[in-house]
């Protein structure tokens, strides 16, 4: 036994090229592949968009709804159910049944055919009987070897061969079909439609009291003609008739190799149609295994139950930081302000000692340069200014300085001491 899981889309192509025992397949509307088999080998091969597939037994096969598939050859049966996309079978060996499928083409069935709730179906070879009930489409096909029954179908029928019998009730399209054997019909009429039904055998219609229908009737002789309904009388003699109900907006076109009887009571229809398959409203669909529930998540470890708890304390702990962080920047701010302020205090005094000074007559000549970091701050001479006055531009250069923080505090004391005593 061997099972695979791939990722898949609504746009994957997936080709089933050989299934040696039963195929099953369903849609679901997971974006991955499921394949399972009972064989030992499982051989997966993936091209972008497109898979291919083939096993040594049965397979399992989940794809997503909308996804294309393409079987070649199933040796045993077939079941597919519930896929929206595009399907296409080749040989089955097996008996075929298709459930909620919405397009099929189906090359050659070796056996029995099952059709329930499907779109629009290609058929070219049945070998078997087929049955389809609840039609949501057109159904064509080239050749039925069994019987063939179709109910509930809301499109077109077109049966080129039926070689056994042929029972056909509340079809709401088209009907053309030429049946080998005996042919049933349950119809309601709807305007403006044709009906052709050809059998070598005896055909038999029901039509409801007021269908509208103009009706071409052909039988093999006069005594194998049979009518019986209300107001309708034959021509004598004749093998062939022309019967118009109501407006006759419909047109039914019947031929008969044995007997052809048109009756609108359900007993005579009730006791003349019993071959052929399809009188039961039950037929057997195979189950296709349970889905595979998704794997559950795994539980949280103890030490992640309170994770929105351990959040909560990292954010506080963060903004816990960033106050502190806040009142540490507001408080150097604070220092540097006083610092600057009382630098400039103490300049403003040292300046108003050094004009008393000045006035005292304590001047004398001094050249000199003052350098902070390699940089020439000042260059004075007391040729150009008493000794120990310090002019208020070079006052206000300096506390510019220390404000923009381009020289400390204390480099700001060294220059008014040094300007101030310039003579000392």
């Amino acid at each position: 036994m061997e099972q695979q899981t791939l990722q898949a889309d609504a746009t994957s192509q997936i080709l089933v090229e050989s299934v040696e025992g039963d195929l099953r397949v369903a849609g679901w509307e997971r974006t991955e592949i499921m394949a399972k088999t009972t064989g030992d080998n499982l051989d997966i091969e993936v091209d972008g968009p497109n898979y291919s597939i083939s096993c040594d037994d049965d397979l399992i096969l989940y794809i997503p709804r909308q996804a294309s598939l393409n079987v070649r050859n199933v040796e045993g049966d077939a079941s597919l159910q519930a896929l929206k996309g595009e399907i296409k079978l080749g040989t089955l060996s097996g008996d075929l049944s298709l459930n909620d499928v919405q397009t099929s083409e189906i090359e050659f069935a070796s056996s029995d055919v099952t059709l329930r709730n499907i779109g629009n179906t290609n058929l070219e070879v049945v070998n078997g009987d087929l049955n389809l009930q609840k039609g949501r489409g057109d159904c064509s096909v080239v050749t039925v070897n069994g019987d063939a029954s179709l109910r509930d179908v809301e499109g077109n029928i077109n049966l080129d061969v039926v070689n056994g019998d042929l029972y056909l009730r509340n079809v709401r399209g088209e009907v053309d079909a030429n049946v080998n054997a005996d042919a049933a019909l349950n119809l309601k009429p709807l305007p403006d439609l044709e009906y052709r039904i050809s059998a070598n055998g005896d055909l038999l219609l029901h039509l409801p009291e007021d269908a509208n229908a103009e009706l071409h009737l052909a039988a093999s002789d006069w005594e194998s003609l049979s009518v019986d309904f209300p107001g309708v009388s034959l021509e004598e003699e004749s093998p062939t008739q022309k019967i118009t109900l109501g407006d006759g907006s419909a047109k039914i076109y019947l031929t008969a190799g044995g007997d052809l009887m048109l009756t609108s009571k359900s007993e005579s229809w009730n006791s003349k149609a019993e071959f052929g398959v399809g009188m039961s409203d039950e037929f057997g669909i195979p189950p296709i295994p349970p889905i595979p529930p998704i794997p559950p998540i795994p539980p949280i470890p103890p030490f992640l139950h309170d994770l929105s708890g351990l959040n909560d304390r990292i954010n506080i702990k963060v903004q816990k930081a960033l106050e502190k962080a806040q009142l540490r920047t507001d408080g150097l701010s604070r220092r540097a302000e006083e610092r600057v302020e009382a630098a400039m205090r103490r300049a403003e005094a040292k300046g108003r000692a050094a004009e008393v000074r000045a006035r005292r007559g304590h001047a004398r000549h001094v050249s000199g340069r003052i350098n902070i970091g390699g940089t020439e701050i000042f260059n004075f001479s007391t040729d150009k200014k008493p000794a120990g006055s310090v002019s208020d531009e070079e006052r206000l250069t300096i506390l510019r300085m220390l404000q923009e923080k381009k020289i400390s505090a204390a480099d700001a004391e060294r220059l008014l001491s040094a300007l101030e005593g310039q003579g000392e």
